[in-house]
């Protein structure tokens, strides 16, 4: 019975160093305040995980070294968070892989919520005052609810980047017109409220929307309709400071894979890290 109880703790112990790591204050205090670097955080869409972004955070790191250290966040659907890895005082624009455990049943509301645990933690261990944030597909409905959402709050939102997101979530029809359109036939409830939120938006932020067409006469990029995709023009357009959309044409800009997209992540880069941003402009798609 001693034996069978000892083997039941040790199993126990063994159990508790599986679960979510907790940071005591001293490792706190040991680490590295970054409240002068700007983390650019990322964030997947429906289906994906915390390693969905590995090879566009590759790119940044390895190829044009705009960044030179990454971690990973995994968030539970009960707002437990799971580091994997941390930033050292070195960390130059440090990236950080957000991953939900729930990205598919969970609403864009709810997964927003998590999003904020989460940079609050962020602000708690590494005093991170402001961040950018890119989201593929739903991780850009996720930002933009932010941007909305918890617009006064650090830390702060400064540019966001929306590729593939589906802001009108129907089908092509429901968002038929052309890239000259300043409205669409049908609006979701989403978009709707969106609009109805506007004035929340932080006058300071700045804004790109990246949207894909196959090029086979869809007007998608196999999932989402360019028009759904640049519904973020009904959102930011004359709200943000800055509002600049891309429309790429052709067979390699799917939907799946646009974020790995060399174009794109030039485009991206380009708007994060050269663009000055210094004054209002508007820049809408066009062919």
């Amino acid at each position: 019975m001693k034996k069978w109880i000892l083997g039941i703790g040790f199993l126990l112990l063994v159990l508790a160093g599986c679960g979510p790591s907790k940071t005591s204050e001293k490792e706190l205090k040991n680490l590295p305040n970054l409240s002068g670097e700007t983390a650019l955080i990322l964030v997947h869409g429906t289906g994906g995980s915390a390693d969905t972004f590995d090879s566009f955070s590759d790119t940044f790191i390895d190829d044009y070294k705009l960044s030179n250290e990454r971690i990973k966040l995994e968030i539970g659907t009960d707002g437990e968070i799971s580091y994997h890895g941390v930033f050292t005082k070195n960390a130059k624009h440090p990236i950080v892989q957000i991953g939900f455990e729930d990205s598919v049943d969970a609403s864009i509301e709810q997964q927003t919520d998590w999003l904020r645990i989460a940079m609050q933690d962020l602000e708690k261990r590494y005093h991170f005052a402001r961040f950018d944030g890119v989201g593929h597909s739903n991780g850009g409905l996720v930002l933009s609810t932010y941007s909305q959402k918890y617009a006064k709050t650090m830390p702060t939102l400064k540019r966001l980047v929306a590729i593939g997101a589906p802001y009108n979530d129907l089908d092509s029809d429901d968002n038929d017109g052309d890239l000259t359109f300043d409205d669409v036939p049908v609006t979701t409830p989403l978009l709707k409220a969106y609009e109805d939120n506007r004035a929340k938006i932080d006058s300071n932020l700045l804004v790109l929307s990246i949207a894909g067409d196959m090029d086979d006469g869809s007007f998608s990029d196999d999932i989402v309709p360019v028009l759904s995709a640049l519904g973020s023009r009904l959102i930011f357009k004359d709200t943000a400071k800055v509002y600049l959309e891309s429309y790429y044409k052709g067979a390699e800009y799917d939907h799946r894979t646009m974020f790995a997209n060399p174009d794109i992540q030039k485009k991206v880069a380009w708007f994060l890290y050269t663009y000055k941003g210094d004054k209002k402009e508007i820049e809408l798609a066009h062919n």
